[in-house]
């Protein structure tokens, strides 16, 4: 499964700094310590859960959630037709029929709009909540909710899962520190051999030698500590060391990320794809105990053959992973303390320029969100007769975020602090969305 595309801007993702020495173990699990911060936190909140769909690369809102049919623009309409949703007067794109038949369990935005239509700022925006500035690096959402929402233990608090991540994605924790860093799971779910990385230690390692080395590693710390030198960075360092080993040794976390005790009609209905298998894998996670399932399915650049890359790929997966998801969180009663969040980082122009796709459009894209609270069967905003800007209650990411975070019980107004003591806002501008929860 590629995980090193690049976009259109040709931005490569972010490369993190290797942090502490666990990777000298000859394990896996080094993927988890790629990442150098400072600080850590513990929070005390309501627990809820939350799955993060993220479609990096801009999904098309025109060609799914926001059709505009009767338009005689030819490249507004787009080659796909709009079908009834089980939400009266509500039509989305012929190729979400299963989402279709979920309407009722999601609110759909229309009206979402923000001004930096390239990957990385605009991904950084939407995964955290606020507009990227040089001098700070905010965290994401999973690790904000990470710090707030604990996890039994043995089980990971944050989990993400890059399906097919492209270049650009941004999953750092930020200010708070590698200690909210989310355990990273690499291969395809639907790979008969899927393993987790972490959990399944090659090279004949056991559990005993992984322990002397992390203690051999702290007593380092320890001396490093003695000259003071990034003290609050060793301390998170030492949190992720910790969990790492309570999840190497957890027999619930092996479970729940063992997707071939699933029976086959499970697995069928969330579709065989890495995306499907996903979702379930998302669903069984938070069953166990994770608080945040961050799921990238993309690239949804389609600068070129947008209507067949949308038709033949994207959707078909999109639409059966998603659905199903939604469906079996309700019939098993976790939706109302499981809030979904599927967003990209901006919408594509009204315009199909020579190459058969849609290029960035930041003034206006569409999302959905469920659970937790949130009233689904709705549709919130609306845009012009080109989807092109909103022309009812425009919404910012900021906003957006501050709704995810408000149906979990997190204020998005509290404060945090840096390891060098600035005081921070989570979302400093966002506000919740008020007619997701009326």
């Amino acid at each position: 499964m590629k995980t090193s595309k690049r976009y259109c801007d040709g931005i490569d993702r972010r490369d993190f700094l290797k942090a502490g020495a666990l990777g000298s173990l000859g394990i896996s699990l080094a993927g988890l310590l790629k990442r150098e911060a400072e600080g850590g936190f513990v929070g005390d909140s309501v627990r809820k859960n939350a799955i993060f769909i993220y479609l990096p690369g801009g999904q098309s809102h025109h060609d799914t959630w926001d059709m505009k049919p009767d338009s005689t623009d030819a490249d507004v309409r787009g080659e796909f037709r709009p079908i009834p949703t089980n939400l009266p007067g509500l039509d989305i794109c012929e190729h979400l029929p299963k989402l279709a038949q979920q309407a009722d369990k999601y609110a759909l935005i229309r009206s979402v709009q923000h001004t930096l239509a390239a990957h990385a700022p605009g991904q950084q925006y939407m995964r955290s909540g606020n507009k990227p500035i040089p001098s700070l690096e905010y965290p994401n959402h999973g690790s904000v909710i990470a710090k707030e929402h604990s996890s039994p233990a043995g089980i990971p608090a944050y989990v993400s899962l890059p399906v097919s991540r492209t270049n650009g994605g941004v999953e750092t924790p930020g200010y708070l520190g590698v200690a909210h860093s989310s355990f990273a799971v690499g291969g395809d779910p639907n790979s008969a051999d899927f393993s987790v990385r972490a959990l399944a230690m090659p090279g004949g390692l056991t559990l005993g030698r992984i322990e002397k080395r992390i203690a051999f590693m702290q007593g380092l710390d320890t001396a490093f500590r003695k000259v003071d030198l990034k003290s609050q960075a060793l301390d998170g360092m030492d949190k992720f060391y910790q969990q790492a080993y309570e999840i190497l040794n957890s027999s619930a976390a092996r479970k729940a990320f063992d997707l071939n005790k699933v029976d086959a009609k499970t697995r069928e209905k969330y579709g065989r794809t890495p995306f499907g298998q996903a979702c379930l894998l998302a669903l069984r996670l938070v069953e166990a105990g994770v608080r945040c399932v961050a799921i990238d399915f993309g690239s949804w650049d389609t600068h070129r053959t947008n209507f067949p890359t949308l038709k033949d790929r994207m959707l078909p997966a999109f639409d059966k992973g998603v659905a199903a998801l939604l469906e079996e969180l309700y019939l098993r009663g976790l939706l109302d303390e499981t809030v979904v969040w599927s967003t990209g980082e901006f919408g594509r122009t009204p315009k199909i320029n020579p190459n058969a796709g849609r290029d960035h459009w930041a003034r206006a894209m569409s999302m959905i969100m469920a659970g937790g609270g949130i009233r689904g069967g709705q549709v919130i905003g609306k845009t012009d007769k080109k989807a092109q800007e909103p022309v009812s209650a425009p919404y910012s990411p900021d906003d957006a975020a501050a709704s995810f975070l408000h149906a979990l019980g997190i204020d998005h107004k509290k404060e945090y602090h840096t390891p060098t003591g600035r005081p921070v806002t989570i979302s400093r501008n966002g506000s919740p969305i008020s007619e997701l929860f009326s």
